[in-house]
C-alpha cells in the first residue's frame, strides 16, 4: 500500500514537472516578438541559452553584464543567421539605411569595420585583400581572433563601437576595456543571430567572396553621382585625397560595381540587391520593408519606431540621420556649380544612365530638379 502511494506521488510529480516545463516553454515562445515568414528558407535560428555563452567565463564583470542582457535576449525574434552587408561608398546614404537595419532587435552592427584603411578604396587588386576578406569574414562569424588591427583601431576610435548601441550598453556597463577582449566580444556578439555590416570602403568584388556563405545578403546601395561630389565637398572637410576628391575615381568605382552587381546577380541568386538612396528617401518605410523582406526579415516595431522618430527630426550635420532624406535629395541642385556638374557628369554618363539618373544639358535643365529616372538594368 505505501508503494503504491509512493509511485503514486512520484508520478504526479514527475507530471507537474512536465506540465512546468510545458508552461514555461509555452511562455516563452509567446513573449517573444513574432513576425511575418520571409522566406531565407525554413531553417530556424535558435539562440544559444545565456548558459551556454556563459560556460567558461571567469570575469564576474562579463558574468554579470550577460546576466543582465537576459531580458532583451528573450525578446529576440526567431529568424534564420542572417547577415547583411551594406555596401556603398562615402557620402551615399550609408549610414542611415544601416541604422534602419540595425534597428530590428536582433542585430548585431558592425559599423565601419575598414575605417582603419582610412580614404581608399580596396579593390581584389590591393595588397590587401586576403586580410580584408579574413577580417570580415571573422566578423560576420563573431570571430576577434585574427583582428588585433581591427580591435586596436576600434579602441582608439569609439565610433566603431558606439554606433552599435546595443553592444556598446554592454560594454559602458562594465571596464570598457574589457570589450576589446576578444574572448568576450565573440560571447556579446554570439547573443544576435542577424548581423549589419556597413562597407564604404571595399568594391563589390571584393566583397564577393562572402557570398559563398548562403545567409550572406549583400545590399549594394547607390546614389546619384553629382550628389554625392557636391555632398563631400560642400558637408564635410576630410575629402583630400583623389579617391575621395575626384569624380573620375568615383565613376571608375560605380561602372566596376555595376560590372560586378550583374556578375554576383547570376552566381548568388537572391543574395544580391541593388537600392538607389533616391527610392529610399522618397519611400522610406516601403524601402525598408522591402531590404528587410529581402534578407528575410520582418518589419519589426523597433523599425518603424527609429523611422517615426528619425524622419520627422531635422538636424542639418553631416552626420546625423536624423532628418528627412527627401529634403537632402535635391538639394545638391542648388548648391553646386553648373561646371562641378557638367565634370562628374563627363566621367559618369554610362553609368548614370544605367542607374536611371539623367544627364542635365544646361543650366535650366538643372533647374527643372528632375534627375531621377527609371533604372535601365539589363
Amino acid at each position: 500500500m505505501g508503494r503504491r502511494r509512493w509511485l503514486g506521488a512520484s508520478c504526479g510529480l514527475l507530471l507537474a514537472g512536465y506540465l512546468t516545463l510545458t508552461t514555461l516553454t509555452y511562455l516563452i515562445q509567446i513573449a517573444r516578438p513574432t513576425g511575418e515568414s520571409d522566406g531565407v528558407g525554413a531553417e530556424q535560428y535558435t539562440l544559444p541559452s545565456l548558459e551556454e555563452v556563459m560556460q567558461g567565463v571567469h570575469d564576474l564583470d562579463v558574468q554579470r553584464v550577460l546576466s543582465m542582457h537576459q531580458t532583451h535576449h528573450l525578446q529576440v525574434p526567431a529568424t534564420p543567421p542572417v547577415r547583411v552587408v551594406v555596401s556603398s561608398t562615402w557620402r551615399s546614404g550609408s549610414t542611415l539605411l544601416a541604422e534602419i537595419l540595425a534597428a530590428h532587435p536582433g542585430v548585431f552592427y558592425h559599423y565601419e569595420p575598414l575605417m582603419s584603411y582610412g580614404l581608399q578604396q580596396l579593390a581584389p587588386s590591393n595588397t590587401h585583400q586576403g586580410e580584408v576578406e579574413r577580417v570580415l569574414r571573422g566578423l560576420l562569424q563573431c570571430d576577434y581572433r585574427n583582428a588585433d588591427d581591427y580591435l586596436k583601431f576600434a579602441f582608439i576610435n569609439h565610433e566603431m563601437f558606439v554606433r552599435n548601441t546595443r553592444l556598446w550598453s554592454m560594454c559602458s556597463a562594465m571596464p570598457r576595456t574589457k570589450c576589446y577582449n576578444p574572448d568576450t566580444l565573440a560571447r556579446l556578439c554570439s547573443l544576435f543571430p542577424i548581423h549589419v555590416m556597413k562597407v564604404v570602403r571595399a568594391r563589390l568584388d571584393l566583397l564577393a567572396p562572402l557570398l559563398r556563405n548562403p545567409h550572406v545578403r549583400l545590399v549594394w546601395l547607390v546614389r546619384d553621382p553629382r550628389a554625392v561630389m557636391s555632398s563631400r565637398r560642400n558637408s564635410v572637410s576630410w575629402c583630400q585625397t583623389r579617391s575621395c576628391s575626384d569624380p573620375g575615381y568615383l565613376c571608375s568605382d560605380l561602372q566596376a560595381d555595376f560590372s560586378a552587381y550583374l556578375l554576383l546577380k547570376e552566381d548568388f541568386p537572391g543574395q544580391v540587391m541593388l537600392l538607389r538612396y533616391e527610392d529610399l528617401a522618397r519611400s522610406p518605410y516601403d524601402k525598408s520593408r522591402e531590404v528587410l523582406q529581402f534578407a528575410g526579415l520582418s518589419f519589426q516595431r523597433q523599425v518603424q519606431e527609429y523611422l517615426d522618430d528619425h524622419l520627422t527630426s531635422d538636424e542639418d550635420e553631416p552626420w546625423s540621420t536624423r532628418h528627412d532624406p527627401m529634403t537632402r535629395v535635391g538639394r545638391w541642385m542648388k548648391i553646386m556649380q553648373f561646371e562641378d556638374v557638367m565634370r562628374t557628369q563627363y566621367h559618369c554618363q554610362g553609368i548614370m544612365k544605367n542607374l536611371g539618373y539623367r544627364l542635365f544639358a544646361s543650366k535650366s535643365d538643372m533647374d527643372n530638379g528632375n534627375a531621377v529616372g527609371l533604372l535601365n538594368i539589363p
